[in-house]
């Protein structure tokens, strides 16, 4: 099963929770299944009882529905500080802050841009600066934190 798969598969448990499962990964690891889920709260940070508690909920309905056969492991963790945004309404929320844009294939020479989220409309994401992509042309689009404001905030 890859991580679409299991995303259609594991995000109805989130439902009316305030959680939401931002991305999934899959890969091998040592002959089992590496399972890794990234949750994020409506109303704040993720914390690790949050992440112990989704591990317990994700693990039994993987067994109970016997979505994965054999042995793997998961990893259930916040989506971090320079979260993935790749939905349609990660876009709008995050409207205005700065990104980096990774593309599947070079434009103009490069395939990484920086800039904030202007607008989404039909498929087409806005950035400042004049850029503008289609999300079947982006490879990954992450939250760009300015970390010295980050380190001066958590020191107060």
């Amino acid at each position: 099963m890859n991580a679409s798969e299991f995303e259609e598969k594991l995000s109805p448990l989130t439902d009316n929770t305030g959680f939401e499962i931002v991305d999934i990964k899959v890969a091998g690891h040592g002959g089992k299944v590496l399972l890794q889920i990234f949750i994020d709260k409506n109303d704040g940070n993720v914390t690790l009882s949050d992440c112990e508690t989704w591990t317990d909920k994700i693990g039994s309905y993987i067994d109970m529905n016997g979505l994965i056969s054999g042995g793997y492991v998961l990893e259930v963790s916040s989506p971090g500080v320079d979260r993935i945004i790749k939905k349609e309404k990660d876009f709008i929320r995050f409207k205005g802050c700065e990104v980096k844009i990774t593309l599947k294939k070079p434009m103009d020479g490069s395939r990484v841009y920086y800039g904030k989220i202007e607008n989404m409309e039909n498929s087409e994401v806005s950035f400042s600066g004049g850029l503008k992509f289609r999300m079947e042309d982006l490879q990954e689009v992450r939250l760009n934190p300015d970390y010295n404001q980050l380190l001066k905030n958590k020191a107060r």
